[in-house]
Protein backbone atom coordinates (compact mmCIF):
# COMPACT_ATOMS: atom_id res chain seq x y z
CA UNK A 1 0.00 0.00 0.00
CA UNK A 2 1.39 3.38 -1.03
CA UNK A 3 -0.07 5.38 2.22
CA UNK A 4 -1.37 4.38 6.00
CA UNK A 5 -4.92 3.92 5.20
CA UNK A 6 -5.64 6.29 7.94
CA UNK A 7 -3.42 4.22 10.42
CA UNK A 8 -1.59 6.28 13.09
CA UNK A 9 2.29 5.75 13.51
CA UNK A 10 2.28 8.40 16.68
CA UNK A 11 0.88 5.83 18.99
CA UNK A 12 3.39 3.52 18.93
CA UNK A 13 5.54 5.73 20.79
CA UNK A 14 3.40 6.51 23.59
CA UNK A 15 4.60 4.34 26.81
CA UNK A 16 2.10 1.06 27.64
CA UNK A 17 1.04 0.49 24.34
CA UNK A 18 0.39 -3.40 23.08
CA UNK A 19 1.67 -4.50 19.69
CA UNK A 20 0.33 -7.84 18.59
CA UNK A 21 2.74 -9.36 16.49
CA UNK A 22 3.67 -12.67 14.94
CA UNK A 23 5.20 -13.76 18.15
CA UNK A 24 2.87 -12.70 20.49
CA UNK A 25 1.68 -9.36 22.62
CA UNK A 26 4.71 -7.12 22.86
CA UNK A 27 4.72 -3.63 25.10
CA UNK A 28 6.21 -0.61 23.59
CA UNK A 29 8.28 1.94 25.43
CA UNK A 30 9.93 5.06 23.72
CA UNK A 31 13.26 5.89 24.74
CA UNK A 32 15.26 8.66 23.12
CA UNK A 33 18.47 8.37 21.98
CA UNK A 34 19.86 11.77 20.71
CA UNK A 35 19.23 14.84 19.02
CA UNK A 36 20.24 14.22 15.05
CA UNK A 37 21.51 17.42 13.23
CA UNK A 38 20.36 17.99 9.67
CA UNK A 39 23.04 20.61 7.87
CA UNK A 40 21.64 20.73 4.63
CA UNK A 41 17.76 19.55 5.72
CA UNK A 42 18.31 16.76 3.69
CA UNK A 43 17.41 13.22 5.44
CA UNK A 44 18.92 9.78 4.79
CA UNK A 45 17.80 6.80 6.40
CA UNK A 46 19.43 3.61 5.72
CA UNK A 47 22.08 0.79 6.67
CA UNK A 48 24.99 2.93 7.86
CA UNK A 49 27.81 0.08 7.47
CA UNK A 50 26.81 -1.41 4.04
CA UNK A 51 24.93 1.56 2.37
CA UNK A 52 25.98 4.45 3.13
CA UNK A 53 25.32 6.17 -0.08
CA UNK A 54 21.73 5.53 -0.18
CA UNK A 55 20.12 8.79 -1.57
CA UNK A 56 18.37 11.50 1.00
CA UNK A 57 14.23 11.47 0.93
CA UNK A 58 12.96 14.37 -2.03
CA UNK A 59 11.71 16.61 1.11
CA UNK A 60 13.38 19.30 1.28
CA UNK A 61 13.44 19.96 5.74
CA UNK A 62 14.85 22.33 7.97
CA UNK A 63 18.23 22.25 8.91
CA UNK A 64 18.69 22.31 12.81
CA UNK A 65 18.78 19.98 15.89
CA UNK A 66 16.17 17.17 16.19
CA UNK A 67 15.02 14.47 18.80
CA UNK A 68 15.32 10.37 17.73
CA UNK A 69 13.29 8.48 19.45
CA UNK A 70 12.92 4.74 19.40
CA UNK A 71 10.16 2.80 20.64
CA UNK A 72 10.98 -0.03 22.06
CA UNK A 73 9.13 -3.79 22.08
CA UNK A 74 9.34 -5.88 24.63
CA UNK A 75 8.29 -9.30 24.70
CA UNK A 76 6.53 -11.07 28.45
CA UNK A 77 9.22 -12.80 30.02
CA UNK A 78 12.03 -11.67 27.79
CA UNK A 79 14.83 -9.26 29.03
CA UNK A 80 15.75 -7.31 26.13
CA UNK A 81 13.56 -5.47 23.63
CA UNK A 82 13.60 -4.85 19.73
CA UNK A 83 13.39 -1.54 17.88
CA UNK A 84 10.14 -1.41 16.55
CA UNK A 85 9.47 1.91 14.94
CA UNK A 86 12.09 5.07 15.19
CA UNK A 87 11.12 8.33 14.87
CA UNK A 88 12.76 12.06 14.12
CA UNK A 89 10.46 14.57 15.54
CA UNK A 90 10.75 17.77 13.49
CA UNK A 91 8.38 19.56 15.32
CA UNK A 92 5.93 19.60 18.57
CA UNK A 93 2.49 19.65 16.75
CA UNK A 94 0.89 16.44 15.92
CA UNK A 95 0.40 14.52 12.47
CA UNK A 96 -2.78 14.25 10.84
CA UNK A 97 -1.73 12.04 7.92
CA UNK A 98 0.70 9.67 7.27
CA UNK A 99 2.80 8.86 3.83
CA UNK A 100 5.11 6.58 2.66
CA UNK A 101 8.59 8.66 2.38
CA UNK A 102 10.12 8.58 -1.15
CA UNK A 103 13.24 9.46 -2.52
CA UNK A 104 14.11 10.95 -5.97
CA UNK A 105 12.91 8.76 -8.81
CA UNK A 106 9.97 6.82 -6.16
CA UNK A 107 6.33 7.44 -7.67
CA UNK A 108 3.72 6.57 -5.26
CA UNK A 109 1.55 5.88 -8.13
CA UNK A 110 3.58 3.16 -9.55
CA UNK A 111 2.91 0.86 -6.29
CA UNK A 112 0.61 -2.09 -6.23
CA UNK A 113 -1.11 -3.31 -3.25
CA UNK A 114 1.07 -4.05 -0.58
CA UNK A 115 4.32 -2.62 -2.07
CA UNK A 116 6.40 -0.15 -0.20
CA UNK A 117 9.39 2.39 -0.80
CA UNK A 118 12.29 1.49 1.72
CA UNK A 119 15.65 0.50 2.19
CA UNK A 120 17.54 -3.07 2.88
CA UNK A 121 19.73 -3.65 5.72
CA UNK A 122 22.31 -6.38 5.58
CA UNK A 123 24.40 -5.56 9.03
CA UNK A 124 21.29 -5.31 11.40
CA UNK A 125 21.51 -1.50 11.66
CA UNK A 126 19.86 1.49 10.43
CA UNK A 127 20.17 4.83 10.74
CA UNK A 128 18.98 8.44 10.46
CA UNK A 129 22.03 11.01 8.80
CA UNK A 130 22.01 14.27 7.14
CA UNK A 131 23.10 13.49 3.51
CA UNK A 132 26.20 15.78 4.38
CA UNK A 133 27.10 13.19 7.18
CA UNK A 134 26.31 10.12 4.49
CA UNK A 135 28.81 11.80 2.68
CA UNK A 136 31.62 12.14 5.07
CA UNK A 137 30.86 8.57 5.72
CA UNK A 138 31.21 7.58 1.99
CA UNK A 139 34.54 9.92 1.60
CA UNK A 140 36.32 8.42 4.90
CA UNK A 141 35.72 4.85 3.35
CA UNK A 142 37.21 5.47 0.46
CA UNK A 143 40.67 7.80 2.10
CA UNK A 144 41.00 4.63 4.58
CA UNK A 145 39.68 1.66 2.09
CA UNK A 146 42.70 -0.23 2.87
CA UNK A 147 42.45 -0.17 6.40
CA UNK A 148 39.15 -0.73 7.88
CA UNK A 149 40.06 -0.32 11.54
CA UNK A 150 40.68 3.28 11.15
CA UNK A 151 37.60 4.46 8.88
CA UNK A 152 34.59 5.67 10.33
CA UNK A 153 32.47 3.12 9.96
CA UNK A 154 34.92 0.80 11.81
CA UNK A 155 34.28 3.27 14.73
CA UNK A 156 30.29 3.57 14.37
CA UNK A 157 30.49 -0.41 14.41
CA UNK A 158 32.73 -0.37 17.72
CA UNK A 159 29.94 2.11 19.25
CA UNK A 160 27.06 -0.41 18.51
CA UNK A 161 28.64 -2.87 20.06
CA UNK A 162 29.12 -1.29 23.82
CA UNK A 163 26.83 -2.34 26.42
CA UNK A 164 24.25 0.25 27.09
CA UNK A 165 21.51 0.48 29.66
CA UNK A 166 19.17 -0.59 27.82
CA UNK A 167 19.66 -3.94 25.65
CA UNK A 168 19.42 -2.82 22.41
CA UNK A 169 22.50 -1.85 20.01
CA UNK A 170 22.88 2.41 19.31
CA UNK A 171 25.08 4.99 18.92
CA UNK A 172 25.08 8.89 18.28
CA UNK A 173 28.44 9.40 16.51
CA UNK A 174 29.39 13.18 15.77
CA UNK A 175 31.08 13.00 12.16
CA UNK A 176 31.91 16.83 11.93
CA UNK A 177 32.70 18.50 15.20
CA UNK A 178 32.92 22.42 13.31
CA UNK A 179 28.98 21.59 11.91
CA UNK A 180 27.81 18.83 13.97
CA UNK A 181 26.68 16.65 11.47
CA UNK A 182 25.71 13.18 13.04
CA UNK A 183 24.84 10.10 12.85
CA UNK A 184 22.20 8.00 15.13
CA UNK A 185 22.20 4.85 14.34
CA UNK A 186 20.17 1.18 15.62
CA UNK A 187 19.39 -1.83 15.76
CA UNK A 188 16.41 -2.62 13.39
CA UNK A 189 13.59 -5.34 14.20
CA UNK A 190 14.29 -8.63 14.15
CA UNK A 191 17.32 -8.15 11.98
CA UNK A 192 18.22 -7.79 7.98
CA UNK A 193 15.91 -6.90 5.91
CA UNK A 194 13.78 -4.15 4.19
CA UNK A 195 12.63 -1.06 6.15
CA UNK A 196 10.13 1.45 5.36
CA UNK A 197 9.91 5.19 6.54
CA UNK A 198 6.39 7.31 6.88
CA UNK A 199 6.42 10.94 6.56
CA UNK A 200 3.57 12.43 9.21
CA UNK A 201 2.31 15.76 7.60
CA UNK A 202 1.23 18.15 10.17
CA UNK A 203 -2.64 19.85 9.79
CA UNK A 204 -0.47 23.09 8.08
CA UNK A 205 0.98 20.31 5.18
CA UNK A 206 4.56 20.48 6.90
CA UNK A 207 6.20 17.42 7.68
CA UNK A 208 6.41 17.14 11.52
CA UNK A 209 7.10 12.93 11.85
CA UNK A 210 9.49 10.83 10.16
CA UNK A 211 9.18 7.08 11.00
CA UNK A 212 10.82 4.50 10.55
CA UNK A 213 8.81 0.42 10.46
CA UNK A 214 11.62 -1.54 11.96
CA UNK A 215 8.59 -4.38 11.94
CA UNK A 216 5.84 -5.46 10.11
CA UNK A 217 2.88 -2.93 10.68
CA UNK A 218 -0.12 -4.48 13.11
CA UNK A 219 -3.81 -4.39 12.27
CA UNK A 220 -4.32 -2.81 15.73
CA UNK A 221 -2.36 0.73 14.65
Amino acid sequence: MNKMNNRDLSKVFLKGQILTSYSGLMYLKPYKVGELVLTSGKLVACDPLVFAGTEPFKANLAPGSYPVILSLAYKQDEKYPLVAFAKLCLSDKNPVRWELATKAGEDLACLKDNEVFGYGVDSGIGCFMDVDASQILIDDTWQHCEVYEETLACKLDQLLEEKNDIGIMYTNMCVNEVTGANIIAFSVGIGDGFYSSYFGYGADNSIVEVVTTCISMPDNY
